[in-house]
């Protein structure tokens, strides 16, 4: 009977959850606002001024990228998202 009613938990404790994963801007790909440069000749100072970073929020499921700038306190807090390339 304990074995059913953690089942049924993990189940519905699993679906809660939001699947995806982030991938860091590496310093030479182009800039993610279509300016043309590459990230670290655009916003790259910036962000290293703010302590802030860009990433693709990428969904597991549909394989959707949405691009965020994320504090590096926070992003050390999720590292257990943080991949280092999209596969």
């Amino acid at each position: 009977m304990k074995n059913l009613l953690d089942n049924i938990l993990n189940f519905f404790n699993s679906t809660n959850e939001e699947e995806f994963y982030y991938v860091k801007m590496e310093r030479n790909e182009k800039c993610y606002c279509d300016s043309g440069k590459k990230y670290k000749s655009c916003h790259y100072p910036d962000h290293q001024k703010r302590s802030k970073i860009a990433v693709r929020k990428i969904d597991e499921k549909t394989g959707e990228e949405e691009i965020k700038i994320l504090s590096v306190k926070k992003l050390r807090k999720e590292h257990f998202r943080v991949r280092t390339s999209v596969s």
